[in-house]
């Protein structure tokens, strides 16, 4: 036998126009038509057929015994294991208990439907559902669905049921045959009609605005990798889909990473205090959610929430986990006291913060990947590659802006001697010992990267050589003076150019000091030594001060040497 779906689409195929829905807004379409009856205490004919559930939670029995004490007629169809038949539906006083009948396959395996008939109203909601798609498929698949108030229209699915009732359950027939003979629609009650028809389109429009959110996000992290961008876009769309007075995410950070929080606000009114509620929001709900989640770590019974309403019950908020890994939070703030979020809300949360989480995480990854390709791995310093691409960078902008840039080059003392005496374990430890001593003298905006073997580059922006020459002798005097375990006092020789003294573009730049630290090396090593600027340099590019052929710091001879 076909489903109603398919006997109403062929009957009335010029009547009923389609629409497609998903799941979540499927369910509450129904609770939309349930509505009807509840509010207006229509002593109507239900009949309903359910999705299939072998366990249902109190709240979902509870609400099929409401509709069934509110209706004249009651008759569900469910599938022969549904927890529906483990569950007695109570009786109303001086009617009849509500019918539970069994779905028979193929027609009735998965369809989803109700039908509201009285003699001033009717209406009917049925869903085209894949017979071989899973129950438990995702939320937000999609199914076509059709509804109609034409009495007409209700007789036909009336029609059709009574034929179905007949064939698969015939004990019911005389039963189902009067409850429809008594609750037979005659007229159409405008008032009912418009009712239902008004929360049908509202809920079509929330449901289309989500969506729109969830693919301007989806869009967003396809198209970048950049978590700022990707974080504003979420909860700009989070709040404007969900109709939020505020809604914020914070991203807690990695190894190599602050947090991060992005704040959104209706109507653009983000004012500091907004802002400072919504961080306070942020801390209580993070505290929250790594106290439940080590306590869902210690025992796996204990569930950790997917998503959870606060104890004011306006705000909701949904951790972002990836692979079990907590990494932040999202939520959404109303200042109506009275609302209520509803399921689907729960879910666009929920759903959202998925996509989130799982951009981080590849955000993080592609940071690493970057970082590696970038550093080298026994110092942490940038390699060569990212020396190439740095001095590239910090001479452009200081040829834009009419600054200086000076680049030391050095290298240590008999490192070959290093590694013949001690070892190469005691070499690239001492490799390392230069890397941290660079970390602790130079800016955050000064760059140090490993040049090759034992030479080092450093590109100090916005710095002249004096400057330059003052940092030099610092990082000489302080190796000169300190002792590495295991080997003793290592000592370098640094060369230095500065830009435009000396040079106007980084391949030139970066020979000058590269020549100038050999002239270092051979004048004794454990010196600085600085080139003279060449004389077809234009006048307007050279320094004030006098040109330098050359510097030698003379100190005492390496323990090395």
């Amino acid at each position: 036998m076909h489903s109603l779906y398919q006997a109403l689409m062929f009957q009335h195929a010029r009547q009923l126009t389609p629409v497609r829905c998903a799941e979540q807004t499927i369910a509450q379409l129904h609770r939309y038509f349930e509505d009807v009856v509840l509010e207006n205490g229509l002593a109507a004919l239900i009949v309903e057929s359910l999705p299939h559930k072998p366990e249902r939670a109190a709240r979902g029995l509870e609400r099929v015994a409401e509709v069934a004490r509110a209706a004249r007629h009651a008759f569900f169809f469910v599938a022969p294991d549904d927890a529906l038949h483990k569950w007695p539906l109570p009786s109303v006083e001086g009617e009849r208990q509500p019918v539970l009948l069994p779905r028979i396959a193929p027609g009735g395996a998965r369809e989803h439907f109700i039908l509201i008939a009285e003699a001033r109203f009717s209406a009917l909601l049925v869903t085209s559902l894949d017979a071989q798609a899973d129950d438990e498929a995702d939320p937000f698949t999609e199914h076509e669905v059709i509804w109609t108030f034409e009495p007409d229209i209700v007789y036909s699915a009336l029609e059709y049921l009574m034929a179905r009732v007949t064939a698969e359950r015939f004990a019911q027939t005389k039963e189902f045959a009067a409850a429809v003979r008594c609750c037979m629609p005659k007229t159409t009650s405008l008032h009912l009609t418009v009712s239902v028809t008004t929360k049908l389109a509202r809920l079509l429009q929330e449901q289309a605005a989500r969506e729109v959110a969830v693919n301007r996000i989806a869009s967003a992290i396809r198209s970048t990798l950049e978590l700022p961008s990707i974080l504003q876009t979420t909860v700009n769309e989070v709040g404007r889909a969900l109709g939020a007075r505020a809604c914020a995410l914070r991203i807690e950070g990695d190894a190599e990473q602050d947090p991060m929080t992005k704040c959104y606000a209706r109507d653009g009114a983000q004012t500091e205090a907004e802002q400072a509620f919504s961080c306070a929001q942020l801390d209580a709900c993070h505290t929250r959610l790594v106290a439940q989640l080590q306590e869902h770590q210690a025992d796996e019974r204990k569930t950790f929430v997917l998503c959870e309403e606060d104890r004011d019950g306006r705000t909701a908020y949904a951790p972002l986990v990836y692979q079990e890994n907590y990494m932040g939070v999202l939520l959404v703030r109303t200042d109506d006291a009275r609302r209520v979020w509803q399921q689907s809300e729960r879910l666009l949360l929920r759903t959202v913060a998925d996509q989130v989480a799982l951009a981080v995480s590849h955000a993080w990854l592609f940071a690493q990947i970057q970082r590696q390709a970038l550093t080298d791995a026994l110092t942490g310093c940038f390699n060569r590659r990212a020396f190439d691409l740095q001095l590239e960078r910090d001479l452009s902008l200081a040829t834009r802006m009419r600054q200086p840039v000076s680049l030391i080059m050095l290298d240590i003392d008999h490192f070959k001697r290093v590694n013949d005496t001690h070892g190469h374990d005691a070499g690239d430890a001492a490799l390392r010992f230069l890397a941290d001593v660079l970390r602790a003298e130079l800016r955050n905006v000064d760059t140090a990267a490993r040049y090759g073997g034992e030479e080092f580059a450093i590109i100090l922006p916005q710095a002249d050589l004096d400057g330059a020459l003052i940092v030099a002798e610092r990082l000489r005097s302080r190796l000169e003076q300190t002792d590495v375990p295991g080997i003793g006092c290592i000592t370098a020789s640094f060369g230095l150019a500065s830009f435009p003294q000396h040079a106007s573009a980084p391949a030139p730049l970066v020979t000058l000091a590269d020549r100038a630290l050999y002239e270092a090396k051979a004048a004794g090593r454990n010196r600085i030594c600085v080139p003279p600027p060449p004389l077809n340099l234009p006048t307007d590019m050279l320094d004030e001060a006098a040109p330098l052929s050359s510097v030698a710091t003379e100190r005492p001879a390496s323990l090395l040497e």
